[in-house]
């Protein structure tokens, strides 16, 4: 009888201990599911928050691209500026080894009876540059005359502006006439074609990341 009562003490106990167990897993579950909801609801939070602030930053960039457009025109002309200046130093350096050559009276320009005007002749000498082709020296002439080299000629008309260049630098020496031109008074200088199209290449090689 007594081993009846201690074997039925011990099925309650078990039993106890498994209901208790139950109990506590039951109660562990539901709290971490409500832990999960109250997290998941603070995600949501933070999503809108952080939706929030993308929205302020596109209203923020929507705002600066004016700017930004304004600032890239900006540094564009700067960088053209940049570039006529650097053809213009190179254009000098490549003068540097030229003589002033002045044809004519200068001061006739003031004349009212019959004012001269400003050409630019363009002139090269062909025996300077066949005795440098053979690797020799011009027995009286300078080097440069291999290059062509400008005169300034003060003259009424380009005819007689010709003429003072013919006699002053006769072909029979070898001297060659390229060209006698009147260039335009304070006229800003254009870029050409090519100098453009350089200038397009560039400022996309500046622009690339």
């Amino acid at each position: 009888m007594l081993e009846k009562l201690v074997e039925a003490a011990i099925v309650f106990a078990i039993i106890g201990g498994l209901s208790y167990l139950v109990g506590m897993a039951i109660s562990h579950s539901m709290e971490s599911a409500l832990r999960r909801r109250l997290e998941g609801e603070g995600l949501d939070g933070r999503l809108m928050r952080l939706n929030l602030l993308a929205q302020r930053f596109q209203a923020r960039k929507d705002s600066m691209l004016p700017r930004l457009v304004k600032l890239d025109a900006q540094v564009k002309s700067a960088r053209r500026r940049q570039y006529m200046i650097t053809k213009k130093l190179n254009d000098l350096k490549i003068a540097r080894s030229r003589l002033m050559r002045v044809l004519g009276e200068e001061d006739a320009f003031l004349r009212p009876e019959r004012p001269a005007r400003k050409f630019i002749a363009e002139v090269v000498n062909r025996h300077v540059q066949r005795t440098l082709f053979e690797h020799k020296e011009h027995p009286f002439l300078s080097r440069a005359w291999s290059r062509t080299q400008q005169v300034v000629i003060w003259a009424p008309t380009i005819g007689d502006a010709k003429a003072m260049a013919e006699k002053s630098y006769p072909p029979a020496t070898g001297f060659f006439i390229a060209g006698i031109t009147e260039p335009q008074s304070d006229a800003e200088e254009e870029l050409s074609a090519l100098e453009e199209a350089s200038l397009k290449a560039a400022e996309a090689g500046h622009s690339t990341p």
